[in-house]
């Protein structure tokens, strides 16, 4: 938070602003990702759904004024117990009986950056299908059309929040006729990528399930095979390794992120689906304490990293059936399984090859710290995996650990998020709060959900450690300490920073800002951060706050 007038103000709304997120805060879920309090995870283009299928209902009321009062969304006529389908990937904030809706679901999304909610109206009880904290992809039934609560007859009624529904106040109802026009119909293949996008689409060529998919995976799943194959090759293994591992990561979990209700704790990382095999979590059902702890088993990133180390370190890995080679990483119960999955895995690898290349910075920051070498060969030349693919066109890391890449990972989710003073809490973006008539209030702040400089580093520090770190919503002074001397935090010279480490910018011992240190983008260092009001969260050159004292404090 930027300071504006007395110390003595900012620390009284810190302290207030803490209290009222804390009796706000619904579940107790913590998570970097989706949960039942955050909005769900960026969603990529062409993958907007119609919440029914325009050949089983009815447009009858729009957006606007109606009957006296403001109609928030619209309206689609159907037989009761027709499909309801998710607009887009999220995760479901409520989902139940509701004033006026007899029962509603409400999905949070993130929208090009921006937090956004849907609403889905007058389902009966029975006619619910999904539970509060689930993750949704789009097109998923989570309902069927009911004529509960104050209803003319039966029907979906639609809606979308720009900001989010819930908290009340949080943003607000837009037209939802432009945003269902433009999507796809249930049950469609999503468009093919623009040319020179990444290819990610679930409309490709090679062998191809229904809507014209490979294998009916979803783009979600897709996602997860492709930096199977990116890390893979950042790591330097063979084809006929990542053909293995997409082949394990096919038939353990159909590409799928899982928690475990046995490990209660993976229920605050984000998740597709939840099972309950002894403690095994995560795309590979690897076994919390016999491969790691749970917050790097609920890393994506680190979790393919042990399976290729484990892979590589097999004698003789490379001539083995791919069945077998799996078998000797998994000790499956079932050592035959994955060879149905040896097709599939040679189209996905096939599909996405060259993805290294292209891995995000989030996933190079987890690898780069990591002690992993890839034996290529009878030669057993080795490579470290940070340096593996260099990426000339993004950031280079100092290796950093995966605490510091989860804290980036954490806070690059909310890019294009709107800076608000006072914004920010645990699980996200919050309402902004009054600066006295300062610049936060000339921008309107109060109107905006979103975070400002120290709501985005608790909140990125908060998600790194899985709940342990809960840092002050201030920067830190020397009358109040705040985030920089908060004792959790590690005073680490400035020529020896890391990615991931808090910097904090002031004098004598005073500071006005904090952003998370982003590592090396073309030769620039680049600090990530919400810069000031009226304007959003984003990596900017550190050259940007010279002549300040700095002040790095690492976490974890």
């Amino acid at each position: 938070m930027k300071k504006g007038g007395t110390i003595a103000l900012v620390a009284a709304l810190a302290v207030a602003l803490f209290v009222v997120l804390f009796v706000t805060t619904i579940g107790g879920r913590i998570d970097c990702g989706p949960t039942s309090s955050t909005p769900g995870a960026p969603v990529p283009a062409g993958t907007h759904v119609k919440p029914t299928d325009p050949a089983a209902t009815t447009l009858t009321s729009g957006f606007g004024p109606r009957w006296g009062t403001e109609h928030r969304g619209v309206d689609y006529a159907g037989p009761v117990g027709t499909p309801i389908y998710a607009f887009t990937d999220g995760t479901v904030r409520e989902a139940g009986p509701a004033d006026g809706f007899g029962n509603w679901i409400i999905v949070d999304h993130v929208i090009d950056g921006k937090p956004y909610s849907t609403v889905y109206g007058h389902m009966e009880s029975d006619g619910v299908l999904v539970t509060t904290g689930q993750q949704v992809t789009a097109g998923q039934e989570i309902g069927r059309i009911g004529n509960a609560g104050q209803s003319t007859g039966a029907h979906l009624h639609f809606e979308v929040w720009d900001g989010g529904r819930l908290p009340d106040g949080a943003g607000t109802a837009v037209d939802p006729a432009s945003w269902v026009d433009s999507a796809r119909a249930p049950g469609t293949a999503p468009p093919p990528p623009a040319p020179g996008s990444s290819g990610n689409s679930s409309t490709v060529g090679g062998s191809t399930g229904p809507g014209g998919s490979v294998g009916g995976l979803n783009d979600k799943q897709l996602a997860i095979s492709k930096q199977t194959v990116a890390i893979g090759e950042a790591m330097n293994v063979p084809e006929q390794g990542i053909v293995v591992a997409l082949a394990t990561v096919s038939r353990e979990s159909t590409f799928q992120m899982y928690a475990s209700s046995n490990v209660p704790d993976s229920l605050n990382y984000p998740h597709d689906a939840v099972g309950s095999d002894h403690l095994s979590v995560n795309q590979f059902q690897q076994q919390v304490t016999i491969w790691g702890d749970t917050a790097t088993l609920m890393n994506p990133v680190t979790a393919n990293r042990l399976f290729y180390e484990h892979l590589l370190a097999v004698p003789g890995w490379e001539s083995m059936p791919v069945t077998a080679a799996a078998q000797a990483v998994q000790n499956s119960g079932l050592p035959g399984a994955y060879a149905e999955h040896e097709p599939l895995a040679r189209t996905l690898y096939a599909q996405f090859k060259g993805a290294g290349r292209d891995l995000p910075a989030a996933d190079r920051a987890a690898l780069a710290g990591a002690a992993a070498a890839a034996t290529v060969g009878s030669g057993a030349a080795t490579a470290d995996c940070a340096d593996a693919t260099p990426n000339t066109n993004g950031p280079t890391f100092t290796p950093g650990g995966p605490f510091g890449a989860n804290v980036i990972a954490a806070a690059m989710r909310w890019l294009g998020t709107p800076y608000a003073w006072g914004g920010g809490d645990q699980n996200g973006p919050t309402n902004g709060i009054s600066d006295g008539g300062g610049a936060a209030d000339a921008h309107g702040d109060t109107g905006k959900v979103g975070f400002d400089c120290s709501g985005l580093t608790l909140h990125a520090v908060f998600q790194a450690s899985g709940g342990a770190i809960s840092l002050p919503h201030f920067t830190g002074d020397t009358s109040n300490p705040g985030q920089l001397y908060d004792p959790r935090g590690q005073e680490i010279p400035l020529d020896q920073k890391q990615p991931g480490d808090l910097i904090f910018f002031g004098s004598g011992g005073n500071t006005h800002h904090v952003g998370i240190y982003y590592g090396v983008e073309n030769g620039t260092e680049m600090l990530l951060n919400a810069p000031q009001s009226g304007d959003v969260v984003s990596v900017q050159p550190l050259s940007g706050w010279a002549g300040e004292q700095m002040y790095v404090r690492r976490f974890g």
